[in-house]
């Protein structure tokens, strides 16, 4: 890890909190699943899995009757409910049929939010930055007009942030900015209207034998594609869609293409009103793997000098069976960015391709996840796009490398990439028939061209559902860095979904 000095360092308190906490939640984790088990056999059996056991059950040979009123939990109610009910029982509103269109609409108003308030402190070890300690909130709300099963209008605000990491709204104890923050707005993040055009018109095809079944999407929305990697920001955009194409091979093969004129941030936390994003992207199914390949043009003369450049990404998914019943999934992209004018240097336009992997196996006797996601990087890659408080192109890689997309607390390892190797390795347990679950991690990042950071990080993450509406998230990190100073963070988080 070049100069990366593991001894020798004073340690700071927030170091010394991040690392105890996590021994102990890996040891309270182990006792848990210990107490639990009842199965023994093997000298390991005391911490592997690490999970609760969900031993494979055979079939009943007696009747089991299904489950009636009282025996089921009742089902969570949305904020707001007007018409039916959202995945609600009984009989369906007959609705009404439009007029010279012939579609038939059963309006349904269903709205929802999801409100995170964390208290957090956060230093990466930057040159020059300041441990942040704050408490802040991000609420996502919507409002979603259904139509019919396929054609719906939605609207999402975010009424206190501005989708940047310095303008939520919070209270910072320390940091740059001491003090309350008010950034209480209307803005509009989400406004888009999706349907099917063979549904929304179904007076073109009264015998449902034309091929018109298109689906579109148009107005301002959330994009991701290849995880995040390729692209992962919120556009105003017309996009269709054909699905279900027959192939040989295959049992589906997906067309996507998509035209975005609007809120293009190009890396730089700038949503530019000049750049024109032309995309296809392209899935098929067959029956070893699930194959994508997806490009993206930005067309982009703004007067800052962003300049035009192309994208490219490339992956197959899959699930294999290996080492007798353990099954073992892998998923491997190769994504690449190609800056037609000058790069832009920041991480907003440049020439590299990223290639990563994904490997994860659930380990027999439980359903619990561990997994190992390496990363190669030759160049400079860029996304085509990207909000401005979510992670960079690692994101997707582990824990260690995603943004909280809340506030200034960022990614404990820099997501970004310029000639950089690395992965994340880690295991996640679950207890509590999933209610409960922790993720311990280790990651790292080289840049083998010698101009650049390493780093060393590990950390957790723990989560507990309350009732039915609210979660508990717990997590702490340390980072071992070689040409800045090392990094440390904790975050106490409540999430409330209704």
């Amino acid at each position: 890890m070049g100069r990366c000095r593991w001894y020798g360092r004073s340690t700071s308190s927030w170091s010394r909190l991040s690392v105890v906490t996590l021994v102990a939640v890996s040891l309270l984790g182990s006792t848990a699943y210990a107490s639990d088990d009842e199965q023994g056999g093997h000298w390991y059996d005391w911490f592997w899995p690490l999970g609760a056991p969900a031993p494979v059950e055979a079939l009943k040979h007696e009747y089991v009757p299904f489950k009636g009123l009282g025996e089921i939990p009742n089902r969570p109610k949305l904020m707001i409910e007007l018409g039916d009910a959202f995945l609600g029982t009984g009989r369906l509103n007959p609705g009404f049929q439009v007029p010279i269109i012939g579609a038939v609409w059963q309006p349904r108003l269903w709205s929802y939010f999801i409100s995170r308030t964390a208290l957090q402190s956060f230093d990466n070890g930057a040159a020059g930055a300041d441990r942040e300690t704050e408490i802040a909130n991000r609420t996502d709300l919507f409002v979603n007009l259904q139509l019919t099963g396929t054609e719906k209008i939605l609207l999402g605000l975010r009424p206190f942030d501005a989708n940047s990491p310095r303008r939520f709204t919070k209270y910072t104890f320390s940091g740059a900015d001491e003090d309350f923050k008010n950034e209480l707005n209307l803005d509009v993040e989400a406004l888009f209207f999706e349907g099917d055009v063979g549904s929304l018109f179904p007076i073109l095809d009264e015998k449902g034998v034309t091929p018109i079944d298109f689906g579109f999407s148009v107005g301002r929305q959330s994009i991701t594609f290849q995880e995040g990697i390729l692209i992962n920001d919120t556009v105003d955009m017309i996009g269709f869609n054909r699905n279900n194409l027959t192939f040989p091979g295959a049992s589906n093969l997906r067309f996507s293409g998509m035209w975005a004129w609007d809120r293009l941030d190009r890396n730089d936390r700038v949503r530019g009103s000049n750049a024109n994003m032309l995309a296809l992207f392209t899935a098929i199914d067959t029956h070893v793997s699930t194959f994508s390949v997806d490009t993206i043009y930005v067309a982009d003369n703004a007067a800052d000098g962003s300049g035009d450049a192309f994208y490219l990404g490339v992956s197959a998914i899959q699930r294999m069976k290996v080492l007798g019943r353990l099954g073992v999934s892998t998923a491997y992209r190769v994504n690449s960015s190609f800056a037609l004018d000058d790069e832009i240097s920041g991480n907003v336009i440049g020439d590299g391709t990223l290639v990563t992997g994904e490997f994860s196996f659930t380990p027999h006797g439980s359903h619990d996840i561990a997994y190992f996601n390496p990363f190669l990087a030759l160049g400079n890659f860029t996304q085509a796009g990207r909000e401005a408080i979510v992670g960079g192109p690692l994101a997707n890689t582990g824990i260690l490398f995603a943004s909280a997309n809340l506030s200034t607390y960022g990614a404990e390892v820099s997501p970004f990439v310029d000639d950089d190797i690395g992965f994340a390795i880690g295991y996640q347990a679950f207890w509590q028939h999933g209610r409960r679950n922790l993720t311990l991690e280790l990651a790292t990042k080289k840049d083998y061209s010698g101009s650049g950071n390493d780093s060393v990080a590990i950390g957790y993450q723990l989560q507990q559902a309350i009732a039915q509406y609210v979660q508990i998230q717990i997590e702490s990190f340390y980072t071992f860095n070689d040409t800045i100073s090392d990094g440390a963070g904790a975050r106490f988080e409540v999430l409330v979904v209704y």
